[in-house]
C-alpha cells in the first residue's frame, strides 16, 4: 500500500476497530456484572427470607411457609428452584419446581451467602445462592418459653433462579452494542476519509508545485508560506536542495563554456600549426621545429585536464587524504625543482627566506599540489628579469608558505578573483595555450580540503603576493 492517505486510513481504522470492540467488551462486561449483581442481591434477599420462615422446637423443624409467596417454586416451569437439608444430611423441603431433580450443594458448609452458576437440566442456566443457618426457636406468645433450650440445628438453604431473563437482556446488549458500533465505525471512516483527504491537500499541493519544476526553473523556489508546520522543514530543505542544484548546473554550464573556449584555443593553434608546415614540402628543421611546437601546445593541454580531473576529485572526494609527517620545506625544495629552468630562463632573480623546521601532519601529495602551483603561477607570471620571494614558517598549530612575485599587472580589488577557473586579468593570463587559469583555484580547494585556506594580494605594477596556511591535524 503506497498511498499516504490510505496508510493513514487503513491504519486509523484499525486503531479505531480496536477501541471499539475494547470499549464494547468492556460495555458488556459491566452491564454483565450490573446485571448479575443485582440478581445475586436478591437472591441473597429472597433466601434470607425464607430463612426466617424456618422454625425449630425441641423436637423437630419446621417451615413455616405458609406466609410466604411460593408460586415460583411450585411448577416445573417456574423460574425458581429451593432445597433445604438439615445438618446431618437429611432433606427437609424440596420445590415441585424441581420435580426429581437434586440441586448441586458446593461443599460440607458455607460460612456466608454465596453466589454460582448452575445448569439445570435441559442445558438452562441458573444462578444459585446457598447459605447454612440456624432456624430461629419456635414459641407460642401467649406460653413460656421452655426452660431447657433444645440443641440448635443447622440447615443449609439452595436457592436457583433461572437466568434466562439475564440471558436474553444480555443478547439484546450484545447486539445493540454490534449495531452502534459498527454504525459509528462507519460513519467514523468516512468522517476519517474526509478529514484526512483535506487535511493532505497542501502536500498535493506541494507535490504540484515541485512536479512544475524543470532544470531551467532552478531559480523557482516552493513557497512555505501556506504549508502546515509539519511540511515547512521538509519544503525548506527541498529549497536548500534547490538552491545548491541551482549554482552546480550554473557551474556546470560555466565550467563547460569555459573548458570548451580553453580547448578551442590551443586545437585551432595546434591545426594551424600543422596546416602551415604540411602546406608545403620543408626541411627536416622546420619540421622538428613545428613537432616541437605542436608538443608544447599539447603539455599545455594536458596539464590543463590534470587540473581538472584534480579538481574534479576534489570537489567529490573531499575526505580521501592520507596525513602523515610532512616537511613544507622539502616540498617547496621538490616543487621548485622544475621550475628553476624556466625561472633562469626568464632572468628571475629567486629569494628563500624562513624555515617551517618542524614537520606537519597533513596530506604529502595534496601539499605538493598546491607548493607547484603556487610556484609554477609566481614563475610564470612575474616580469621578465624581476623577481620570487618564497618564504615558510611555522604558525602556531599550522604552516604558512607565502610567495611574492614582481610585475603585478591587475588591480587589489581583482586579487580574490585569482581564484576563479579560467579567469586571467592580464596578458600573460591571455595567452591560451600556455596559462589555463586552473592553477591557483585548484590552489585554494586544496588548501580548504586540508583545513587551510589561500589568500592573495597585490598592488598594480608592484608585487603579486599568494599565501597559504595549512594546520597541523596533530598540532
Amino acid at each position: 500500500m503506497r498511498s499516504l492517505q490510505a496508510r493513514v486510513i487503513a491504519g486509523t481504522a484499525a486503531a479505531m476497530t480496536g477501541v471499539l470492540l475494547a470499549a464494547g467488551v468492556l460495555v458488556y462486561v459491566l452491564v454483565r456484572a450490573g446485571l448479575v449483581g443485582h440478581l445475586d442481591s436478591v437472591l441473597i434477599d429472597r433466601a434470607r427470607l425464607l430463612a426466617s420462615a424456618v422454625e425449630q422446637d425441641a423436637q423437630k423443624v419446621d417451615l413455616e411457609f405458609e406466609e410466604l409467596d411460593m408460586r415460583d417454586y411450585q411448577h416445573p416451569d417456574g423460574p425458581g428452584y429451593l432445597q433445604l437439608w438439615l445438618d446431618d444430611g437429611g432433606p427437609l423441603y424440596h420445590s415441585p419446581s424441581l420435580g426429581s431433580r437434586e440441586l448441586d450443594r458446593a461443599g460440607p458448609r458455607v460460612a456466608a451467602p454465596a453466589c454460582r452458576w448452575l445448569t439445570m437440566p435441559g442445558g438452562r442456566r441458573a444462578r444459585a445462592v446457598e447459605m447454612n443457618f440456624q432456624p430461629k426457636p419456635e414459641h407460642d406468645d401467649e406460653r413460656p418459653a421452655p426452660p431447657t433450650r433444645p440443641a440448635d440445628r443447622t440447615v443449609r438453604l439452595v436457592l436457583a433462579w433461572d437466568a434466562a431473563e439475564v440471558e436474553s437482556a444480555m443478547a439484546s446488549v450484545r447486539g445493540v452494542l454490534l449495531a452502534v458500533g459498527a454504525a459509528a465505525l462507519v460513519l467514523s471512516l468516512g468522517a476519517l476519509w474526509l478529514v484526512v483527504r483535506r487535511g493532505l491537500r497542501p502536500l498535493g499541493r506541494v507535490a504540484e508545485q515541485i512536479r512544475r519544476l524543470g532544470a531551467e526553473d532552478l531559480a523557482d523556489r516552493v513557497p512555505d508560506g501556506d504549508a502546515p508546520a509539519e511540511l515547512r522543514p521538509v519544503v525548506r530543505r527541498l529549497n536548500g536542495l534547490l538552491k545548491r542544484l541551482e549554482a552546480a548546473f550554473r557551474r556546470e554550464r560555466s565550467f563547460s563554456a569555459d573548458v570548451a573556449h580553453e580547448l578551442r584555443t590551443p586545437l585551432a593553434g595546434l591545426r594551424s600549426t600543422l596546416d602551415v608546415t604540411l602546406a608545403k614540402a620543408r626541411r627536416p628543421e622546420e619540421y622538428e621545429e613545428a613537432a616541437r611546437d605542436c608538443r608544447q601546445i599539447a603539455v599545455q593541454m594536458q596539464a590543463m585536464i590534470e587540473n581538472l580531473l584534480a579538481l574534479a576529485r576534489l570537489e567529490t572526494h573531499p575526505a580521501d587524504l592520507q596525513p602523515e609527517p610532512t616537511s613544507l620545506d622539502a616540498v617547496v625544495d621538490a616543487a621548485w625543482a622544475p621550475c628553476r629552468a624556466r625561472a633562469e630562463a626568464r632572468g628571475l632573480r629567486v629569494r628563500r627566506d624562513g624555515s617551517a623546521a618542524r614537520p606537519v601532519t597533513t596530506d604529502s601529495t595534496l601539499l605538493g599540489l598546491i607548493v607547484r602551483n603556487v610556484l609554477d603561477n609566481a614563475v610564470a607570471h612575474a616580469d621578465e628579469g624581476g623577481t620570487v620571494e618564497i618564504a615558510t614558517e611555522a604558525d602556531d598549530g599550522a604552516v604558512r608558505l607565502r610567495v611574492v612575485n614582481s610585475g603585478c599587472s591587475i588591480s587589489p580589488e581583482q586579487a580574490e578573483m585569482v581564484f576563479e577557473r579560467f579567469w586571467r586579468g592580464d596578458a600573460a593570463r591571455a595567452d591560451t595555450g600556455t596559462h589555463c587559469g586552473l592553477g591557483l583555484s585548484l590552489v585554494r580547494r586544496a588548501a580548504a580540503a586540508l583545513g587551510g585556506e589561500a589568500y592573495a594580494r597585490c598592488e598594480q605594477g608592484g608585487p603579486f603576493e599568494v599565501t597559504v596556511r595549512i594546520p597541523d591535524w596533530d598540532g
